[in-house]
């Protein structure tokens, strides 16, 4: 089955949006399919390449707002033109879903498209106030299937208007480390927690830095480690100077493998006010790290407070800090939770099983 696979970003583009891709791409490969991935270009990087079994196609584009998505647009309607496929499967309702839905109906395959998050970050929310996002949202409706990766973003499709009957839950997967987590030697010195995402809004991080002073007043010698980077990074290095915790919080950017962090810390921390279904979160489960995460929908589908790990409502420094020192003061605890959450992921979540999923949607929609 030759598959496109068609999102504006991809590594080294780095998002839950663009990891899940990521693995979703070459495990699409794994299992025999021809997948080709198609981007927009980037700086530095070649054109045209093959990693881990799936060639990569980044479309030329402009740094200019409006004209780089004009070029975008017509570049992919072009490669479509010139080369065959199967299926498309689409990244977000924007630009792309545009395009690869006008192309399906003209050429004759079938497009799924494949929301990124709900809320008011969402995909349908951008198709009710972004430039053009009406007529996007006219055109995505005519696609062969949605997947829904989360309660929250099915609901949505279905208020928003999208035919129910072509909406397909299908949750997102990660690898699962062959070694799990475990405990630092000493740790209880100066316990270490991380958070590992984009540094917007939605995240919840501004609750998260309020409460390390809380944290501190059990263990003084906390350590936290932001993740990540995006555009809440300057008022996020403010509050944590003002509150005096450049000695124990460190905002290092975005990092090449998010697991390494995680290995060397005591705990994960996910405070977000919206997620769709966390990449981030899936990952520190499957690696089996002790959890604390925010008491929103996303969350819950994945964890279960005090089974999975620890639950606190978003936007409460106070809460989030006793969630974090719950799991911190009674360690052996937490620390069977991350192997419970470990065994979820694996049970539901990996990768591998999720690639089937999406080539058993792939191959009802072929018709074969």
């Amino acid at each position: 089955m030759r598959i496109a696979l068609v999102t504006r970003r991809f590594p080294p583009l780095i998002g839950g949006a663009e990891r899940v891709l990521s693995y979703l791409a070459p495990a699409l490969a794994a299992e025999g399919a021809e997948v080709t991935v198609l981007t927009s270009q980037v700086a530095g990087l070649p054109l045209l390449e093959s990693i881990d079994g799936v060639r990569i196609v980044r479309l030329k584009t402009s740094p200019l707002r409006f004209v780089g998505t004009w070029l975008y647009m017509r570049n992919l309607r072009n490669w479509f033109l010139q080369n065959r496929v199967d299926v498309a499967y689409v990244s977000m309702l924007k630009h792309d879903a545009y395009i690869s839905v006008s192309m399906g109906q003209r050429l004759a395959f079938p497009v799924v498209l494949r929301p990124e998050g709900a809320g008011a970050t969402g995909d349908v929310s951008w198709q009710a106030w972004g430039r053009g996002g009406r007529a996007i949202a006219n055109r995505c409706k005519q696609a062969n299937a949605f997947v829904a990766i989360s309660a929250a973003v099915h609901q949505e499709l279905i208020s928003a208007g999208y035919d129910p009957t072509r909406i397909v839950d299908l949750p997102n997967g990660v690898p699962v480390p062959e070694t799990a987590w475990t405990p630092r030697p000493g740790w209880e010195q100066s316990p270490r927690a991380a958070f590992v995402g984009r540094l917007a809004p939605e995240k919840g991080l501004h609750a998260l830095i309020e409460a390390w002073p809380i944290v501190r007043r059990s263990f003084p010698e906390a350590r936290l480690s932001i993740v990540g980077e995006g555009p809440e990074r300057p008022g996020l290095a403010e509050r944590i100077d003002r509150l005096g915790l450049g000695a124990f919080i460190a905002m290092p950017g975005s990092l090449p493998d998010p697991g390494e962090v995680l290995r060397e810390s005591d705990l994960f921390v996910l405070p977000s006010r919206e997620e769709g279904m966390s990449i981030a979160l899936l990952e520190a489960m499957a690696l089996g790290i002790p959890l604390v995460a925010s008491s929103i929908p996303g969350n819950r589908k994945l964890i279960s407070d005090a089974i999975q790990g620890r639950l606190a409502p978003p936007d409460d420094p106070e809460a989030i800090a006793r969630a974090i020192v719950s799991q911190w003061s009674d360690f052996a605890v937490a620390t069977g939770q991350g192997r419970a959450a470990r065994e979820r992921v694996i049970e539901h979540y990996s990768i591998a099983s999720v690639a089937r999923s999406h080539l058993d949607l792939f191959r009802r929609l072929k018709g074969g």
